[in-house]
């Protein structure tokens, strides 16, 4: 592995933007230390301090600083044909945001390697080949970490937080706050919660108030938008929207159907 090009804890305004079609010409590493907005599925996505994420070489390269200075860490590599295998059996995404909870060790190992990178000393070039593999080996062991099975813990808090979302749709729900609730970052929290239940967190929240709405619907008579407000609904337009989506039926239809 050879580093073309590095920078550690570099600060950009709000107006920073990196905009490559065609990627970069080699693979990209960053750390980042702010909030970023990223492009990742043709998709707009925000990821939080401490996100490790790596480029692929001839990847589109889209981020910008999102709601603060843009601070990163970051390097330019390539891979020589012998180092490939090497690489591939770290088996690191890309593409992927990493949670690293001891990103301050990453971070000093990207100072030396600077250090290195632009005094270079006499065996620098040895030296930041063995920075590289301590850096990316442990990158790895972060992903394994982040990608873990399941803990019991883990599974009782969001069964927990699900029995919440069934009993009280009508709350403003968030993936933030869930998130926040159980101590979890919102990307990861997401994880772990469709692998859990199979469904998204968002769409739960969705097929929750079309459940609650359901029970108003054959069981009270009421108007449809005083149901939209009590599922939790800012305007009926929505409510019934989303009725239609998940059930194929609009309330109305569903309520002459089951009364």
């Amino acid at each position: 592995m050879k580093i073309t090009y590095i920078g550690h804890n570099h600060t950009h305004d709000m107006n920073f933007e990196i905009q490559r079609p065609h990627g970069s010409g080699d693979y990209l590493a960053l750390l980042l230390k702010s909030h970023g907005l990223f492009l990742l599925n043709n998709q707009p996505v925000v990821l939080p301090p401490n996100t490790f994420f790596l480029y692929q070489q001839g990847t589109p390269q889209y981020y910008k600083a999102y709601m603060e200075p843009f601070s990163n860490d970051w390097f330019h590599f390539t891979l020589e044909d012998d180092e490939a295998d090497f690489f591939e059996s770290l088996q690191i995404p890309f593409e992927t945001p990493i949670s690293l909870h001891h990103s301050p060790f990453f971070s000093l190992l990207i100072k030396h390697m600077t250090c290195e990178y632009y005094t270079k000393p006499y065996f620098h070039n040895q030296s930041l080949d063995h920075y590289l593999s301590l850096f990316f080996i442990k990158i790895s062991e972060a992903y394994q970490t982040y990608y873990e099975p399941l803990t019991s813990l883990h599974i009782n808090q969001l069964v927990l937080l699900r029995s919440k979302i069934y009993s009280r749709p009508y709350e403003k729900w968030t993936v933030e706050g869930l998130a926040h609730e159980i101590n979890l970052s919102p990307y990861y929290f997401q994880k772990l919660y469709k692998k859990q239940f199979n469904i998204s967190c968002l769409k739960d929240i969705i097929n929750a108030r079309i459940e609650y709405a359901k029970h108003y619907l054959t069981l009270i008579d009421i108007p449809i938008k005083s149901i939209a407000e009590n599922c939790g609904y800012e305007n009926d337009v929505h409510f019934m929207r989303q009725f239609k989506s998940v059930t194929t039926y609009t309330p109305s239809e569903y309520r002459k159907l089951h009364t």
